[in-house]
Formats: C-alpha cells, sequence, structure tokens
C-alpha cells in the first residue's frame, strides 16, 4: 500500500506541475460526482428513446418492403406475359433468321409490341429489347444511350431465370430503377434477347411520401450490395453510396441481430437504423434517424447538468487559482525565459542565485540554449543546401506533371493550360486558332482482340505521328484521354488545318496496323477540325464543342476521315 502510494505522489504527481495539480484536485472534487449522475441520466434516457425508435420504425420497413415487393411483383408479372407471348417469340425468331427485311421487320413489330405494353405508363422512363449481345434493337436509338445501356446488362450477374433489378443512370444524368429479364425461346429455352425495363424512382417513393417517423428520419431503399441509395422518399433526392451502412447492417444480421443497428455516416454522424429486406431483391427497406436529433430532450437535461457544472468548475478554478499562485510565482521567471526560446532566440540567458532546485534547471537550461543555438546555426546552413537541390527536382517534377506516361507528348493538363494561353493569344493577335481532334476507330475492340499491352503500344505510335507531324513550336500534341488526341495549331486557317489532319489520318492509315474487328481491316482514325477567328467572348469549352462535334460527325459518316465544323456548315474529307 505505501508502494502504490510514493508512486502516485512521488513519481506520478510530480510529473505535474505543482498549480496544476493544485488546480485539478480542486476541480476532480466538485465536478466528478455531478459528471457521474449526469452521464447515468443521459444514458438511461437514451436507451428509452432508442427502444422506442426500434419498434415504431421496426414495423414501419416491414409495411414497406411489402408494399414493394408488391409492385416489383406486378412488374414482374406483366413483363413475364410480354416475353413469352407469341408476338414477342415471333419476332425475334425472325429477328435472328429472317432476311434483312425480316429483321427490319421484326425489329418494328417489337418497337410497337413495346409502346403497346409500357408506352401509356408516365413512370416509364425506358422500355427496349436487347439481342443476345445485349444491343437495343432498335436502329432508331441514340448510340451513346445504347452503349450504355448495353455497358449496363453486360456488368449484370448471372440472372439464372429470375429477373434482376438495379439503377441505371443516363449520361444526361436521369435516374431509373430498371429490371433486366432474360427471354428465352420457349421452343429450346435458348436465350433470345433480354427486356430492359426502366422506370421513375418516383412510382416507388410514392409508397413511403406519406410516412413521417420524425426526429428527422430518412427512409429510403439501399442496394445491399453497393450501398447505393436506390428510392428515396419525400424531397430527399440525395443518391449517396450509404456503404457505412450496409457495413452495419450485415455485420447485425452475422451476429444474429435482425431488423435493428447503428452506423456512422460519411460525417461520422451517427444514426440508428432499422431495416427489412426486399424478397427475391438485393434491396433493403431502411429508416435511418439520426441520433442527435433523437436525443433532443435527453440534451436538454444534460445541458442543464453541464450549467450546474461549469459554475462549480469557476468556483473551484477561482480558489485553486489562488493558492496555486501563492506557491509557482518563484517558477514564473524560469517559465517565462523558456517561452522565450520559442521565438528562436537562444541566446537569453537565465540569471539565477541561491543553491536551490530552480538554480539547478537555469543552469542547466543556459547550458542547453548553448547548444541548441550552435545546432541552429549549422542546420540552417543544411536546410539550406537543401533547399537548392528541392528546387532543382522541383522543376524536373513540373516537366513530368506536364507529360503523358503512356505516349510521351502533353497530357490533358498541358493541353487545357497550351489552349488557354493560345487562345489569349490569338484575341491579341486577330489571327485564327485551330484545333484538331482525333479518335482511333474500334479502338475498344482492338484492346479486346489484341490485348492492352498492344494497345498502348497502337496509342504511342498514334502519338509519334502527332509529334511528328506538328513541327512548329507554337504547335501542340495531347492525349486528350482514352484514345482521344487533340492538336492545337496556332495561326493557321481552315485549308491549312484540313490539310495537316488529312496528313495525319494518312499516315496513320499508311502503318496498315492490323486491325480485324475494323471494318478497314487495319487501325484508322476520325479527325474533327475546327478553325476559327476568335474574339473576347469565345471561350476553350466553345472551340472543344465543335471540334468534338465535328470529330463525332466523321465518326457517324463512317469513320476514317476529316471533317471540318464551320459552325453551320460541315464538310470533310475521307479516304480515298
Amino acid at each position: 500500500m505505501k508502494k502504490a502510494l510514493d508512486f502516485v505522489s512521488l513519481k506520478l504527481l510530480r510529473k505535474i506541475e505543482i498549480r496544476y495539480r493544485l488546480i485539478n484536485s480542486f476541480v476532480l472534487v466538485s465536478l466528478v460526482p455531478l459528471l457521474i449522475a449526469g452521464i447515468v441520466a443521459y444514458r438511461e434516457s437514451s436507451s428509452a428513446s432508442q427502444e422506442k425508435i426500434r419498434i415504431f420504425a421496426g414495423e414501419v420497413v416491414k409495411q414497406v418492403a411489402q408494399n414493394m415487393l408488391q409492385q416489383v411483383e406486378k412488374i414482374e408479372s406483366s413483363s413475364e406475359e410480354l416475353v413469352v407471348s407469341e408476338r414477342m417469340q415471333n419476332a425475334l425468331s425472325a429477328y435472328y433468321s429472317g432476311s434483312e427485311s425480316d429483321r427490319a421487320a421484326a425489329r418494328a413489330g417489337m418497337t410497337r409490341l413495346m409502346l403497346e405494353n409500357y408506352g401509356s405508363f408516365e413512370y416509364i422512363n425506358q422500355k427496349y429489347v436487347l439481342d443476345r449481345k445485349h444491343r437495343i434493337i432498335d436502329s432508331q436509338v441514340f448510340a451513346q444511350l445504347g452503349n450504355g445501356v448495353t455497358h449496363f446488362a453486360d456488368d449484370a450477374p448471372d440472372m439464372k431465370g429470375r429477373p434482376y433489378w438495379s439503377v441505371y443512370s443516363t449520361a444526361a444524368g436521369q435516374k431509373s430503377v430498371v429490371m433486366l429479364r432474360d427471354i428465352l425461346f420457349k421452343g429450346n429455352n435458348r436465350r433470345a434477347g433480354t427486356l430492359f425495363i426502366g422506370l421513375k424512382p418516383t412510382h416507388f417513393s410514392r409508397i413511403f411520401d406519406s410516412v413521417d417517423l420524425g426526429y428527422g428520419s430518412r427512409l429510403f431503399v439501399v442496394d445491399s450490395r453497393d450501398g447505393r441509395i436506390v428510392v428515396s422518399g419525400g424531397q430527399d433526392n440525395s443518391d449517396a453510396v450509404e456503404s457505412g451502412l450496409v457495413a452495419a447492417i450485415a455485420q447485425t444480421v452475422a451476429n444474429g441481430g435482425k431488423d435493428f443497428t447503428s452506423y456512422q455516416d460519411s460525417n461520422k454522424k451517427k444514426h440508428l437504423a432499422a431495416f427489412a429486406p426486399i424478397p427475391h431483391t438485393d434491396w433493403m427497406v431502411v429508416s435511418t434517424t439520426p441520433l442527435n436529433a433523437l436525443n433532443a430532450e435527453v440534451r436538454s437535461i444534460r445541458n442543464k447538468i453541464i450549467l450546474i457544472g461549469v459554475l462549480c468548475f469557476i468556483v473551484s478554478f477561482a480558489l485553486s487559482f489562488i493558492i496555486a499562485r501563492s506557491i509557482s510565482l518563484p517558477l514564473k521567471q524560469l517559465v517565462g525565459v523558456m517561452k522565450e526560446t520559442k521565438t528562436g532566440n537562444y541566446l537569453i540567458r537565465m540569471d539565477y542565485e541561491g543553491k536551490d532546485e530552480i538554480t539547478v534547471l537555469s543552469q542547466r537550461f543556459n547550458e542547453m540554449a548553448s547548444k541548441v543555438y550552435q545546432h541552429n546555426e549549422h542546420l540552417e546552413e543544411q536546410v539550406a543546401a537543401r533547399t537548392r537541390e528541392l528546387e532543382l527536382a522541383n522543376q524536373q517534377l513540373e516537366a513530368l506533371s506536364a507529360t503523358d506516361s503512356l505516349t510521351g507528348i502533353a497530357n490533358r493538363r498541358r493541353f487545357d493550360e497550351a489552349l488557354t494561353s493560345e487562345l489569349r493569344r490569338s484575341v491579341r493577335s486577330q489571327k485564327p486558332l485551330a484545333l484538331l481532334m482525333l479518335d482511333v476507330d474500334f479502338f475498344k475492340n482492338y484492346n479486346d482482340r489484341y490485348g492492352h499491352l498492344a494497345g498502348d503500344a497502337c496509342l504511342r505510335t498514334v502519338a509519334q505521328i502527332l509529334r511528328t507531324s506538328s513541327r512548329r513550336a507554337t504547335d501542340l500534341a495531347a492525349r486528350y484521354g482514352g484514345e482521344e488526341f487533340s492538336v492545337i495549331v496556332a495561326e493557321s486557317d481552315s485549308e491549312r488545318a484540313m490539310q495537316l489532319a488529312e496528313n495525319i489520318r494518312a499516315a496513320i492509315e499508311n502503318l496498315h496496323i492490323p486491325h480485324e474487328d475494323s471494318p478497314f481491316g487495319f487501325v484508322t482514325c476520325s479527325i474533327g477540325v475546327i478553325a476559327v477567328q476568335v474574339d473576347d467572348g469565345m471561350s476553350t469549352d466553345t472551340l472543344l464543342r465543335l471540334a468534338d462535334a465535328a470529330m463525332y460527325l466523321a465518326k457517324s459518316q463512317g469513320r476514317n476521315r476529316v471533317v471540318r465544323n464551320d459552325g453551320n456548315v460541315t464538310t470533310g474529307r475521307s479516304a480515298v
């Protein structure tokens, strides 16, 4: 017992300044009993509030889950009738086995069939029939939209005969709740295609729009695979990923829990969550309640306890300060001198007299200050040398940051800076500015067939052609992104820019890089050209948009060609 007492009083407490020991002792004696009573009351009140919300929210999410299941089953039932109908089966048979005219008639028939079944429903965003390669069987569908749907269907898991539900967002930001269902031929049970039905999220959110749990609660449907919000109620249009919530639910279920858990959101705020799975899907109906809002009433009691504690603290602090001051004055001078060293003044010295412990501390401090001053002088010399080395390294790093690591030409960052600079210079000089946008044709197919290493080598070859073709100091060839490249041609009219673009296209074509998945048999490119007389009102975004439009027009006209965008008129040159 004596050893423990000696350790606390002679070793542990001696590590704390005398005045702080006195102040803390007064504070602890006055605050600890009050703090313990407040914590006990706060926890008991919090537990009662949480139990109330657990019961109420648990029943609500179960009912909403049943209502959601009814809506899902209704849509699945109608889609099942459609895919096994004779009209759909016959149309798909004609599409795969008939002549071109039969295929066109089949596409038209399937379009009419989809309109008849879903055209009158305002909550339907998309309605497509996809072939076996997940391409939309409708020639009128915009290519970019069709690619998005294809990628979405490709990423879907094996449905094993059941519909698959997920969330799909278009390039324009339109969000849909999508059902994918395999279409099988009734004769041989082989897959004939896929039914893609996209519904507005509001079709489901109406189910719980009128539900209000209070306490700032949210009610929504979340995908248990990635935590993405599928449908949210009321004015809550957030689709933020709730990965922390899904992890907490999974942990609760693994530990034997059924329908209630707690988690922290991305802002580190704690929430209580009641959940109920929607059968036959990966979705769950979830009600979340901020713990902070739930405990508002309890916090009122806590605040009163805190107020009383603050008053006790003020009184205790005043008494302890008076006592501590009577002991700490002899140490004040030494502490003040030590604080002066924080400004870097190590020439200051402590005056001392006597033979007590403070005298020993003063002597040691003076010795330490002398040594630190000498070390600082030496250190400043080393810092100056390292600074010069760092400046040289930064210059080298700046050069690397402007270069694309794969192709060795300018990267997107360097391109954006150069385009802004050339635009300003063109305004001042009143000379035209040209911009070329290049896209390697069927590059994704090239990557898929020959591998990414071959794809990288192809991009480096294209970059080398652009580098050798851009001979002027003011010209800049850059990798814009993926298989897209850009060339800035300063002080150039349309004819010169078109000729440069045609030279580049021909040079790439003449390389005859094999590409069996291209109709041309080898690697080609499509180039969009814009050459304008710029003014103060023109921005880099405008130039990029015009050049990009010309490039996409070149692709739509058959690829392997150069198209110029003059604002209202587009002209082009194709491979001979």
